[in-house]
């Protein structure tokens, strides 16, 4: 997780002045290393999570940034559109005008490099976290915008794009932020721009672009690793993302497997049967069986995003003692996969097709293929389409929303895309959380090469019926067949950890009726204080489970009560 902030400031003026000094002192007081990348424009990195530097065109980039396999820019890039279009990676652009103040700031489509901006005394910071000491020598006039977190609460996705601060501007993935007055906000990079792109390419031809991209991915994201470790959970995703590594012959320090205590949570016959067959040795943690403390739910969200990435603070906590242990810096990680590679085979996939095709997909094999898939007649699809999930059975611990939370940018053009299409897409605007502050990433930086910009690009353009070739992630399966192990390559079930959660969640009431009943949301009407005492007993637990929307709820409160006291603290100090 890469640590840096930019400031610009008026050095001209008393308060910009001021506001550098305090800056510039209180970056080496916190350990951090400063350079100056232009006239008034300065770097706060943190030496053991700092962003590589480099010009491109006009923009200034900042992480790690690769060439778009696919395009060739023929003049030196000056719009924003253009960075997303040309660099794929984990980085932050920022063009400057001609007197060195930033203009612009472009986030990369991934989102694994956050983005924040805001003003304070004479300066404009830009900056991947908004650390403490960064907040109190800028001094920005900061808020709970409790509108907001009531949409996160609602919406948990949109954490990742929306802000919960007034006062700090969150930059969205794949966005621009034009730093005029007033600052605004736009897309630049949208999925829908690349769906079904490749809808002449043959199987092998799309297996092998899929391969391809994956391999890229992987290559790129290891590259600068020293210490690599490698997520082997034994399920087909990070069992691609391991082979990938595998075929690279970069050193792994650590092929790391967590396991639960049930059997539906063990599969360490599937990922030592992938170990064995690249010949390398696993390590296997156990998930810690235990309850949680009020200090693990103090915790669970120290950024100015909620910490919905470590929701299970004591694997985190024991996966990044292990990382630490093995001298891990990097772990690659197969999440994503699901999304990407299209794990909703059925009845879906079948209407984005007929979409596409209208009355000549009624002579598709994936619609006879789809009805076995859900174990339903052809006619039940033909007359029911799509067969929504079962209804989950929350705690309603929700109060409702006075307006509806606005859809996502990237959702913007779905009404003309089918439900697979939705489905993958709602799975790339999570995908940034991935990235975002845990245990782990205290410890090591995590990177999801089936996120890559490449690889999600490749998936879009390949129409669905082929991403899935009659069942879940089928091209994916055939493409890497020839590394996988059988099991793996066949393999339909999936870890389930509901009742690990369970048991986490029942022994952990003692501390969390009191955080959640006593806590900031109930007071401010967020959470329905009634119905979350209903859900926080024993019984309503075995019957009515809602174990992530309990999470969430405590990981937001764990949010709100980090934020009241900093921003208090931050105003007793000016």
């Amino acid at each position: 997780m890469l640590r840096f902030a930019l400031i610009s400031a008026r050095v001209d003026a008393s308060d910009g002045a001021g506001t550098l000094r305090r800056f510039r002192t209180r970056a080496v007081e916190h350990g951090y290393v400063l350079s100056l990348l232009d006239k008034g424009l300065w770097l706060a990195a943190d030496p053991a999570a700092a962003p590589a530097v480099a010009r491109f065109g006009d923009w200034l980039v900042l992480g790690d940034a690769f060439p778009h396999p696919d395009r060739r820019p023929a003049s030196p890039p000056r719009m924003a559109d253009d960075v997303v279009d040309n660099l794929w990676g984990r980085y932050l652009a920022v063009r400057c005008d001609a007197a060195g103040r930033p203009a612009a700031v472009v986030r990369d489509a991934s989102g694994a490099v956050d983005g924040w901006v805001w003003r304070g005394s004479g300066a404009v910071v830009i900056a991947s976290v908004a650390s403490l000491w960064m907040l109190d020598a800028t001094r920005p006039t900061l808020a709970i915008d409790a509108a907001a977190v009531h949409a996160v609460l609602h919406a948990p996705s949109r954490a990742w794009d929306l802000g919960l601060l007034s006062g700090l501007c969150s930059v969205a993935p794949g966005a621009v932020l034009d730093l005029d007055r007033p600052w605004t906000s736009r897309p630049v990079w949208r999925p829908s721009r690349f769906v079904d792109r490749a809808r002449g390419l043959s199987v092998d031809a799309a297996g092998d672009l899929l391969r391809r991209r994956v391999d890229q991915a992987t290559t790129a994201l290891s590259a600068d690793a020293r210490g690599l470790a490698v997520e082997l959970s034994g399920g087909l995703d990070s069992s691609i993302v391991a082979t990938s590594v595998r075929r690279t012959g970069r050193p792994v320090i650590a092929w790391l497997h967590t396991y639960g205590a049930d059997p539906e949570a063990d599969e360490r016959v599937f990922a030592r049967g992938l170990a064995e067959r690249m010949g390398v040795a696993l390590a296997c943690l156990p998930r810690p069986d235990a309850a949680l403390t009020t200090r693990d739910l103090e915790t669970l969200s120290t950024e100015a995003r909620p910490g919905f990435n470590g929701m299970d603070p004591l694997n985190d906590a024991a996966a990044a003692a292990c990382l630490s242990q093995d001298g891990a810096e990097v772990l690659l990680t197969g999440k994503g996969g699901d999304a990407v590679f299209l794990q909703a085979f059925g009845a879906a996939v079948f209407e984005d097709l007929r979409r596409r095709r209208g009355p000549a997909a009624l002579l598709s094999p994936t619609l006879t293929a789809a009805a076995r898939w859900e174990g339903r007649s052809v006619w039940s699809i033909l007359s029911g389409g799509v067969r929504e999930p079962a209804a989950p059975r929350p705690p309603g611990l929700l109060t409702p929303l006075e307006t509806p939370v606005p859809p996502h940018p990237w959702l913007a053009d779905l009404p003309r895309l089918g439900p697979a299409r939705r489905f993958q897409i709602e799975g790339l605007i999570d995908g940034p959380g991935f990235s975002t502050a845990s245990r782990q990433t205290a410890v090591a930086d995590l990177r999801h090469p089936l996120l890559a910009q490449p690889v999600v690009e490749a998936c879009l353009s390949i129409p669905s019926p082929r991403l899935t070739l009659c069942r879940d992630r089928g091209l994916a399966r055939r493409a890497f067949a020839d590394r996988l192990t059988p099991d793996i390559a066949a393999r339909r079930s999936k870890g389930d950890l509901t009742a690990y959660y369970g048991r986490m969640i029942a022994r952990s009431l003692p501390a969390l009726r009191p955080w959640l009943l006593d806590g900031a949301l109930c007071a401010q009407g967020l959470l329905d204080r009634g119905r979350t005492e209903q859900a926080l007993t024993t019984g309503q637990l075995i019957w009515r489970g809602g174990y992530r929307e309990i999470m969430i709820a405590a990981t937001m409160e764990s949010w709100q009560r980090t934020w009241s006291s900093r921003i208090e603290r931050l105003r007793a100090a000016r």
